[in-house]
């Protein structure tokens, strides 16, 4: 078979197509411009939604540190009794793990709601510096449906401060009430 029989068989297929198939061509191409326009449409939502949740951030750490640090304990107490006691405080409110023999890291959990019916929780890394005090560093709140009854914790929410106005409405409140003195249980 030469080239000139080659190319007659192809344009014949062609030519068969079109008129057996009239509209196929041109609906494959609508399909094609649809399902890329789809696509894009897709795309340009999670580029969207992706970067209006990564632009906001948390302040800074050292805004993000107690500021009447060091907060002094009680006497006789280091911080693995300051921290049992406050496990006794607050038995079903607080979290606490154990990060090495000076620090720890807390979750605690306010009783109230926020008006839409969510709890605020804050947590922060504890540290003795000296024998007498501990700091309190990187503290953060985070603002969800959790449900410390039934220990549900986390189940997502806003991370927070993400500025001044949160840091002092939000986080700084939940950690004086964490550093509240014992004086009845819950």
């Amino acid at each position: 078979m030469d080239t000139k029989d080659s190319q007659k068989i192809f344009f014949w297929k062609i030519e068969f197509n079109r008129t057996i198939c009239p509209n196929r061509i041109g609906s494959q191409t609508r399909n094609r411009s649809s399902v890329s326009g789809v696509f894009v449409c897709c795309l340009f939502l999670i580029l969207v939604t992706s970067f209006s949740n990564s632009c906001a951030s948390l302040l800074p750490k050292e805004r993000r540190v107690y500021p009447k640090n060091p907060i002094h304990l009680p006497a006789g107490m280091d911080i693995h009794g300051w921290v049992q006691t406050k496990k006794e405080q607050y038995p079903n409110r607080l979290r606490v793990y154990d990060l090495d023999s000076n620090s720890y890291k807390i979750q605690y959990f306010r009783r109230e709601l926020t008006s839409i019916g969510s709890f605020i929780s804050c947590a922060a890394y504890l540290r003795q510096t000296n024998t007498k005090s501990i700091e309190m560093l990187e503290m953060i709140s985070n603002v969800n449906y959790a449900d410390y009854h039934k220990s549900i914790i986390p189940r997502g929410g806003e991370l927070g401060p993400m500025n001044e106005r949160e840091r002092t409405e939000i986080l700084l409140p939940c950690i004086e009430e964490f550093l509240i003195a014992p004086q009845s249980k819950e």
